[in-house]
């Protein structure tokens, strides 16, 4: 998957893991602040491992997952990282419509 190419879902400050239920066929991304690097991942996924950390579930904000990130980046070799939802880049806009008709019926 290009993850360059994802399109962000603008969320606001109180966003949670949680939300990607909002957004059917969503990706969680961390992405370097500093050199832009993201990276993508099954929001299921990391909800299961927040558990398993007991740090956290589908009510934990995306701001804490973000800082919680120890691991330097590829790119540039820092740490500074933020956490969002996006949609990958194959994903149109009807079938985003669609999946969410679907999950809501």
């Amino acid at each position: 998957m290009d993850n360059k190419r994802m399109r962000a879902i603008p969320l606001g400050a109180e966003a949670s893991v949680g939300d990607f239920q909002r957004y059917p066929g969503c990706r969680f991304t961390i992405t370097c602040s500093l050199c832009g690097w993201t990276k993508a991942y099954n929001p299921e996924r990391v909800v299961r491992r927040l558990r398993e950390l007991r740090a956290g579930g589908y009510a934990t904000p995306l701001s804490r997952v973000g800082a919680r990130v120890q691991w330097p980046c590829p790119g540039c070799g820092r740490l500074k990282w933020r956490a969002g939802l996006a949609w990958p880049a194959g994903l149109q806009p009807d079938e985003v419509r669609r999946m969410t008709n679907r999950y809501r019926n």
